[in-house]
């Protein structure tokens, strides 16, 4: 399995007991799981019921269908996603996020 530096120092400060990100573990068993196909890392930028406060990160290991609803949630500018990687036999491959476009100023 390869592991990036990231990866490396959320499993560290997880070991220790802490939790930077709300969600799933950074080695958590959905990870491993055949359906996960994607992994994301974003940032509250409303308050939202199910998931908490504004300001808030969280990380979810994700199947496709779940991961258009939180493309969609990033769209609708509820959330920023920060990290995106593609979950492959639980190896994550870290590509950019997905831009978001607002009408007539192009995507960012």
């Amino acid at each position: 399995m390869h592991i990036s530096i990231h990866e490396l120092l959320a499993v560290a400060t997880e070991s220790e007991g802490m939790q930077a990100a709300k969600g799933d573990a950074m080695l958590c068993e959905k990870r491993f799981e055949r359906p996960t196909h994607h992994m994301v890392e974003f940032i509250l930028l409303k308050n939202i019921a199910k998931l908490g406060e504004k300001g808030q990160y969280h990380r979810y290991f994700l199947t496709t269908e779940e991961y258009k609803e939180v493309v969609q949630m990033n769209q609708e500018m509820s959330i920023r996603i920060q990290r995106h990687a593609l979950v492959i036999e639980g190896n994550l491959h870290y590509i950019p996020p997905p831009a978001v476009s607002r009408g007539g100023e192009g995507n960012f």
